[in-house]
């Protein structure tokens, strides 16, 4: 690394800077994030010594550190498109892009308009800083796409995200998922999507279901749960737990097992299978994901009232007592 930039006294100061942001973003609010994004713009030479950092970063972090994935990571970020300096987006990476990469491609749309792909893989975290300042902590097992030609616009293909939106009340901010839309002009709030269902959860401001039809306004402390050919369900939540797991901790009310196993999934990384008599039934409770799958997934089974079993490496769910 220090071999690339000898002698290039605007690229030495492009690394001493890049160190500046990776110590910083742990703990960046919202304008932080704005002047990170600023900085990556003004000049490629930014995005290079950052992205240069992040890769020498992870790399140690993979050598020094076992592969637990209950581990904190480092936040570390690249950026993309710099022929298009307007369109740039600071892509903010928990552990490394080059641990386990974010996807980053572009498809068409209908409408001729390209989405960008931003995909993790179930275990690892991400943070999307977008260009009008709002930021998006996608968990693991997320795909989202983000229209470049409306920056106010993320569709959740699956998994879940966290969205701390920048307020601009003439350009509400609008996630789609499934055939089902929220439109926000400022907040905080959680989204889920395992196959035919949606959660939504509000820790801030307030967050509009289906603007054009039912037209529910989520408040703060409020959840919906919504199962594709069926009513939403509304109910409350401590504005604490929206979004726990960014914090090592899923909160549950009256979940079905089955989404209570994919938050684990998505959160740890360990696939976790249901027995048939188990999907359904409803969990309110809290789990902490950390520590190793041997010693969680038992105590997350116990909680739940289920046994955990482990065959050929993989985790099932079964009935308290012999028996699915």
């Amino acid at each position: 690394m220090v071999d690339e930039w000898t002698g290039q006294t605007n690229v030495d100061a492009a690394a001493d800077e890049a160190v500046a942001w990776l110590l910083r973003l742990p703990s960046a609010g919202a304008e932080e994030w704005r002047a990170f994004t600023d900085w990556l713009e003004a000049d490629p030479a930014h995005g290079d010594a950052y992205d240069a950092l992040a890769r020498a970063d992870a790399e140690l972090d993979d050598a020094l550190t076992p592969p637990d994935w209950s581990d904190t990571m480092p936040l570390a970020a690249a950026n993309d498109d710099r022929a298009a300096p307007r369109r740039r987006w600071a892509l903010a990476a928990f552990g490394g892009l080059a641990a386990a990469g974010i996807g980053v491609v572009m498809l068409p749309l209908e409408t001729d308009r390209a989405m960008r792909i931003v995909e993790t893989p179930s275990g690892v975290r991400r943070a999307v800083v977008l260009a009008d300042g709002s930021r998006i902590e996608l968990n693991g097992g997320t795909k989202l796409a983000i229209d470049d030609g409306a920056a106010r616009l993320v569709t959740l293909e699956r998994g879940e995200a966290t969205f701390h939106v920048t307020h601009d009340a003439a350009h509400p901010f609008v996630v789609q998922s499934g055939t089902m839309r929220l439109e926000d002009v400022g907040t905080v709030f959680n989204v889920a999507r395992v196959g035919p269902h949606l959660g939504v959860q509000v820790a801030e401001g307030a967050v509009m279901f289906q603007p054009e039809q039912e037209r529910i306004m989520l408040t703060a402390g409020a959840a919906l749960s919504h199962l594709d050919g069926e009513a939403p369900r509304l109910s409350g939540v401590a504005v604490g737990d929206v979004g726990g797991w960014r914090n090592g901790r899923l909160v549950f009310q009256r979940t079905p097992v089955r989404l209570v196993a994919a938050a684990l999934e998505r959160s740890t990384g360990v696939v976790v299978q249901v027995a048939p008599g188990l999907l359904e039934t409803p969990f309110t409770g809290s789990i902490g994901v950390t520590g190793g799958a041997d010693r969680l997934i038992p105590r997350a089974a116990a909680l739940i009232g289920a046994r955990a079993e482990q065959v050929d490496g993989r985790w099932r769910l079964v009935g308290g007592h012999a028996g699915p």
